[in-house]
């Protein structure tokens, strides 16, 4: 029993503090990439701890797991162990671009992200479709492109890496998406952030499911009434509102903490809503389901009007 519970009271105290420090910002993305190179540790951390339960060197099962742990945090990269290129190094950072221009056939732009780790902006682009530039170490980012009738579908996936051992080192880069038509956004990253200005995209719908990481999204207001979905584990969420949206944001599985009563939201049954909700032209419902994490909402000013 003394173990047992020294075994999983080392385990807790870990998984806090590493939650803690990614929502603080101390951990990078590439962290919890490096940290699946390790996995089997943990079944060799409980095998010591069992065979050396009836002795004074129990201990040595959850240090070593504490061990494992500190080296993927202070090494996030992973060790070189000559499985990647041929020198046994690491390789440089390449980056890849695609762009498309718009034509009037368009009316609908649909984007579809897939990416296991990295950090990625979102920005509105008054002249293409769609642009991006990728920056990469392994693996190079996919691009795909269909229309159907007047809808535009554009993906973007990670490429393969070709290891096994090594976690993905992560993209990097923008996206600017075109002003002249609107917009649905299904994005979906393991590791990393979400930073997005979409203040002069017409955004209809977002969908966003994070493992462990943080969002910083400025909202649009251009007058449509749209849907957000945000999805996370241990993530932090931050929405930039400008003045003059209205706001109706429901909460699942509120483990973590926010600051809605604070922005001025009101509490009528499941949702929080904002005065205004029900008579502005722009506005959206947002539903927001966090692991552990925190959602802030901040209201700005408005872009001026040109």
């Amino acid at each position: 029993m003394r173990a047992r519970q020294l075994w999983f009271g080392v385990v807790l105290i870990l998984v806090g503090v590493l939650i803690l420090m990614s929502n603080l910002g101390f951990l990078r993305w590439s962290f919890w990439e490096a940290l699946r190179q390790f996995w089997p540790v943990l079944l060799i951390s409980i095998g010591l701890t069992m065979l050396l339960a009836e002795t004074r060197w129990v201990f040595l099962g959850p240090l070593l797991l504490v061990a494992v742990i500190l080296f993927a945090a202070l090494n996030p990269e992973g060790m070189p162990l000559g499985l990647g290129s041929a020198g046994g190094g690491y390789t440089v950072r390449r980056s890849a671009s695609y762009s498309k221009a718009w034509d009037p056939s368009i009316t609908q732009g649909e984007l579809e992200l897939k990416v296991h780790a990295g950090t990625i902006s979102f920005i509105g682009s008054p002249e293409q479709l769609i642009s991006g530039r990728i920056s990469y170490r392994r693996g190079m980012p996919i691009w795909g492109y269909q229309q159907r009738g007047g809808q535009a579908i554009v993906t973007l996936s990670s490429g393969k890496t070709g290891r096994r051992l090594t976690g993905n080192d992560g993209y990097e880069g923008s996206i600017a998406l075109g002003v002249m038509v609107p917009w649905e956004i299904q994005l979906e990253l393991g590791a990393g952030k979400l930073l997005g200005d979409l203040r002069t995209v017409p955004l209809a719908r977002l969908t966003a499911e994070l493992g462990a990481g943080s969002m910083d999204l400025t909202l649009p207001d251009r007058g449509i009434r749209g849907e957000i979905g945000i999805k996370g584990g241990a993530s932090s969420v931050k929405l930039r509102v400008p003045r003059g949206v209205g706001l109706r944001v429901q909460l699942q599985n509120p483990i973590g903490s926010h600051n809605l009563d604070a922005a001025g939201l009101k509490k009528m049954g499941n949702y929080w809503i904002s005065d205004d909700y029900e008579t502005v032209p722009s506005a959206y419902d947002i539903m927001v389901s966090l692991g552990v994490g925190r959602l802030e909402l901040e209201y700005i000013s408005p872009l001026p009007q040109i």
